[in-house]
């Protein structure tokens, strides 16, 4: 395999097919969750499955976000085990398999298996590409780069529902199959495409592998495996291995009790509460019902509720570009609180215009549908993957990426659950729970997330070193100010770091 990549054209190329390799993943992630919003209201695909409604058509969606969620937690297992670029395989390999009994079904077991299956693989691949792609990218195009993955989810969400579209106007076994089997072409492009990326140089390093992690770094910048920036960087790597209990010598109970140096357990948490707010925002009552809830909620046709829920996803994919061209100026933290804000007061106009009623205000809380999504896309979509992974130290990175995608994904299968009954039940109230939780996204965001754009994953580190506060987004929140971080060597020095890198070199 290092052949492969070896054989590739270093720097810039190799960057670019990282993140294209990472970006199939997410396109994957959100071609599933669309899949299904246009043919779940499909006659022949109703005939087929027992016409859901309700609890059942809630299972058949939220199967797959459950199948993601326990995806995550084999990652706690496997990521630091396999590597990432052999977990990253494992799970394409596996959404392959459940796309392929997905588009056989004939039973609703062998749809829920499929699913299930599908959604093992995309929780594995969530969980281990931010990580990925973040200790492959120089700090100064990370943001950008990181952020241009969950725009796939956009992507893929938009061609799904065009496809579905299109296929909607047949009634025969392909306007439901066809939506679902064409995602094996990015999981197979994803697979092949991984030959011509190197293994992530921390994690080599994580496991001795000196020489392979200096090579990474050589293809990943185009500089020779001496060069002084790759030795900085092996230096860098492994004063933090020796600063944060490499070995095993720091326990899981010991952070979660708090009383390890790197503070894991708050940063745990940190890359679990922008996951949470992901979800508990609301997106995937548009993403998965928007059609449903403009019939239902709004009083619009079938035919008409489709092309607007299209329209929606186009403009959640456009708006996704902000972050990718400009995350690394706006800064994390700004993205995050303005994104949540924006989606707030769209969730309250459409309170307020559901409420009133009449033909003319349902028509134009539409509008509304369209600003949250735009929201969403601009930060909410993209930047909790970024935090996530530069916020968290690298001892716990594979397993705190894992604990926090995964809250993502079980917060996913709440939403995708309740959503049907909630609409159904509640109506236009729906909307006042959603204006709630943006409103508290935004106020915890303040209160405890720091800034990291522009910093190095090793000068993160030194904004918890020492720190006994949890309200870092106070007190760390300046972005830009690079006198704000220290060095790491002027946070504490170790004297054997030249000993260290002699003693592992190989």
């Amino acid at each position: 395999m290092k052949l492969y990549y070896e054989a590739f054209p270093a720097g810039r190329p190799t960057r670019i097919v990282i993140t294209v390799t990472c970006l199939f993943s997410f396109i994957l992630y959100g071609f599933e969750q669309g899949a299904l919003a246009n043919i779940q209201n499909h006659p022949v695909f109703q005939k087929q499955f027992g016409y859901p409604t309700g609890n059942y058509l809630g299972i058949i969606v939220s199967i797959y976000n459950l199948g993601s969620f326990f995806g995550c937690l084999a990652n706690l297992y496997l990521g630091d085990r396999l590597g990432r670029k052999k977990t990253i395989w494992f799970g394409f390999t596996l959404v392959i398999i459940g796309t392929i009994l997905q588009t056989s079904s004939y039973e609703v077991v062998q749809l829920f298996i499929g699913r299930f299956i599908s959604g093992l693989g995309t929780g594995l691949e969530t969980s281990t590409v931010p990580m990925f792609q973040a200790e492959v990218t120089p700090p100064e195009k990370r943001g950008g780069m990181v952020a241009a993955e969950p725009q796939g989810v956009a992507l893929g969400i938009s061609i799904s529902y065009w496809i579905g579209y299109g296929c909607s106007k047949r009634f025969d076994q392909t306007s439901w199959r066809l939506p679902i089997g064409i995602q094996m072409l990015f999981a197979v492009l994803g697979w092949v495409m991984l030959f011509f990326c190197p293994e992530s140089p921390r994690w080599l390093m994580k496991r001795g592998y000196v020489d392979d992690a200096k090579t990474s770094l050589s293809r990943i910048n185009n500089v020779s495996k001496d060069d002084d920036s790759v030795n900085k960087l092996i230096n860098d790597i492994l004063y933090l291995q020796e600063m944060e209990g490499e070995g095993d010598r720091i326990s899981w109970r010991m952070i979660l009790r708090g009383q390890d140096a790197m503070h894991g357990r708050f940063r745990i948490f940190l890359a679990m509460l922008v996951q949470f707010w992901n979800q508990f925002g609301g997106v995937n009552l548009v993403v998965y019902y928007v059609p449903m809830v403009l019939e239902s909620n709004v009083g619009m046709s079938t035919n008409i509720s489709t092309i607007l829920g299209g329209c929606i996803m186009i403009t959640f994919f456009f708006f996704g570009f902000i972050p990718t061209l400009w995350l690394d100026k706006i800064g994390r933290r700004t993205a995050l609180i303005s994104g949540s804000l924006g989606q707030m007061v769209s969730m309250m106009m459409i309170t307020i215009l559901l409420r009133i009623g009449g033909k003319k205000c349902s028509a134009g809380s539409v509008a509304f549908f369209f600003t949250y999504m735009a929201f969403f896309g601009a930060a909410m979509n993209c930047v909790p993957w970024v935090y996530g992974a530069e916020i968290l130290p690298l001892q716990l990175r594979a397993k705190g990426t894992a604990i926090s995608t995964s809250t993502n994904w079980i917060s996913n299968f709440v939403i995708a659950m309740i959503t049907p009954i909630i609409t159904e039940n509640l109506g236009w109230k729906t909307y006042i729970i959603f204006t709630m939780t943006n409103a508290a996204a935004a106020v915890t965001i303040f209160l405890f997330c720091p800034e990291t754009t522009r910093r190095t994953l090793e000068d993160i580190e030194s904004i918890f070193l020492g720190q006994t506060t949890i309200f870092h987004g106070v007190v760390a929140h300046r972005p830009f100010n690079d006198t704000d971080v220290k060095p790491l060597a002027e946070v504490e020095h170790v004297e054997n770091a030249d000993k260290l890198l002699e003693s592992t070199s190989v």
